[in-house]
Formats: structure tokens, sequence, C-alpha cells
């Protein structure tokens, strides 16, 4: 059980770097984001897009602490089998990902936006089979 775990959370925290530097380096926000809003980014404000890209880079610089944090867990201590950090992964995993994973899946209903849901959900589910992993170990 403990590859499984191992290799859930490498996704996991891959996918969610991977995202974090996708983000944070936006000139603009994403396509769905403007589909939400039901405008062009030349539409917007000048000052709101200052706001909006600001909040797009802050998230996606969390997203890459988050990810790097729960590499370096998996890779030193996880590795050296200190079960604790099996635990800790999947609870910094969670925190994040869970409420991102409603707000993405609330932009998706109530909005003319399609953020990629599957994939918050696809790492909700690594999160959890690797802290399910964790615990059978």
């Amino acid at each position: 059980m403990y590859l499984v775990g191992y290799y859930c959370y490498l996704l996991a925290a891959v996918m969610t770097v991977l995202i974090g530097l996708l983000y944070a380096t936006r000139k603009q926000v994403m396509p769905y984001h403007l589909k939400a809003l039901q405008t062009t980014w030349d539409n917007i404000d000048p000052n709101y897009q200052l706001l909006l890209r600001a909040l797009l880079n802050g998230g996606g610089y969390f997203g890459i602490s988050t990810g790097v944090s729960m590499l370096v867990l998996l890779l030193f201590p996880y590795s050296n089998y200190e079960s604790w950090a099996g635990y800790a992964i999947g609870l910094i995993g969670l925190i994040g990902a869970i409420p991102l994973t409603w707000i993405v899946y609330t932009i998706k209903i109530k909005t003319e936006g399609n953020p990629p849901l599957w994939i918050m959900i696809l790492i909700d589910i690594l999160l959890i089979v690797g802290l399910i992993a964790c615990l059978l170990s």
C-alpha cells in the first residue's frame, strides 16, 4: 500500500504544481473565466483586470507552494517510511483541493463558464486514495 500512496501523492502533487504554474504565469484570466463573466478581456476595466490577474496569479503561486510542499514531504520523510508524512501530505492537499473543487463546481453550474472540474476531482481522488493507503500501511 505504501507504493500506492506514493504514486497517488506524486501525481496529485505534480498536477497541483503544474496548475499552479499555469495560473501564476497568466497575463489574463482563463477563457472559461471570461465565459463565466460573459465578456471579453478588453471589455473589463483595467482596474478589474489588475485585480483578476492578481487573484489568478496569487492562487497559482499558492498552488505551486502547496504542490512543492507535498513533494518535499513525499521525497524525504515519506520515502523514509515516516508515517506522519503521509498524513501530512493528504491533509495539506485536501485542505486546498476540496474547497477548490467546490468553487470550480459552483462556477460550472451557476455560470456559462466551463472550468475543468474533472482535474480537481481527479486530484481529490488521488489524495483520498493516498491517505487511505497511508492508513492501511
